[in-house]
């Protein structure tokens, strides 16, 4: 694998207020980073619509919940604490948390409630890195090596 520094330099920087249309829809890595720029969360995408798609439409997105309560467990104490409350016709009330791992994680860590709390919290505090790149393999290895050497606070233990 290439040397650190020559990998992280071919990640581009999105301006997450114009993420939309900066964000390319290839398959790619990103990295998320603080404003000093320590690398806090790693991750991929490789469905059809790519890096906007997981971004934009999932991390960046506060309505992106997660309302089945089978996907719940204990370490969302807090995100259901102060869930997202939608009241179905049957009258039956189902909580929402965060859906996306990456928002899931910064609700776990730092006890920030789903869904706006989450997303404001990435614009108020993270910058955004990306690497288009088609090789689904390449990116998942690349992916499992920069978790494994870095160890962002807010990657869970490689699937």
């Amino acid at each position: 694998m290439e040397k650190l520094n020559e990998i992280l330099q071919k990640f581009t920087n999105v301006n997450l207020l114009n993420a939309r249309k900066e964000v390319p829809t290839t398959k790619g890595i990103y990295l998320w980073t603080t404003h000093k720029e320590e690398i806090v969360y790693i991750g991929i995408a490789l469905g059809k619509n790519g890096l906007r798609h997981r971004i934009c439409s999932q991390h960046l997105n506060p309505e992106y919940l997660e309302f089945r309560e089978i996907k719940h467990n204990s370490k969302d104490a807090f995100q259901l604490e102060n869930a997202i409350v939608k009241i179905r016709s049957n009258n039956q009330v189902k909580k929402g948390i965060d859906k996306s791992s990456f928002r899931k994680s910064i609700g776990r860590k730092l006890s920030i409630k789903p869904g706006l709390g989450t997303c404001e919290y990435i614009y108020e505090n993270l910058k955004l890195k990306v690497f288009a790149h088609d090789d689904a393999t390449f990116v998942k290895e690349l992916e499992k090596n920069l978790i494994a050497k870095l160890q962002p606070i807010f990657n869970s233990t490689h699937k």
